[in-house]
């Protein structure tokens, strides 16, 4: 069966948990970004825009780009961690955006 979008968001939220632990010391601009994106994740998880198809083409690119993140950090790229981070915060803001909360900006 197709994962809904709530299910892909929880999977993203999962990814970035993971990617947030000890990012820090690496940079912390990048943590308070992943910090950013779980926060509004959060906020957003259980609405009713998770409920419905069109928040599944969304969601699914923020799993697709949380997972290459996470993939870059456990493997300690950060040369390709950056720009991997920089395309999870755009799919992020369009995730939050579609799901009505226009007019937040993540940093």
């Amino acid at each position: 069966m197709p994962q809904s979008g709530q299910e892909l968001l929880d999977e993203s939220i999962a990814s970035c948990k993971q990617i947030v632990e000890g990012l820090g010391a690496q940079n912390e601009a990048w943590e308070t970004s992943m910090v950013e994106i779980v926060e509004k994740f959060d906020e957003i998880s259980g609405t009713f825009f998770f409920k419905t198809m069109p928040s599944v083409p969304a969601a699914r690119g923020a799993v697709r780009d949380a997972a290459a993140a996470l993939e870059l950090r456990q493997a300690e790229d950060w040369t390709g961690f950056a720009p991997a981070l920089e395309t999870l915060i755009a799919t992020a803001q369009n995730v939050i955006e579609k799901a009505g909360m226009k007019g937040t900006t993540l940093t």
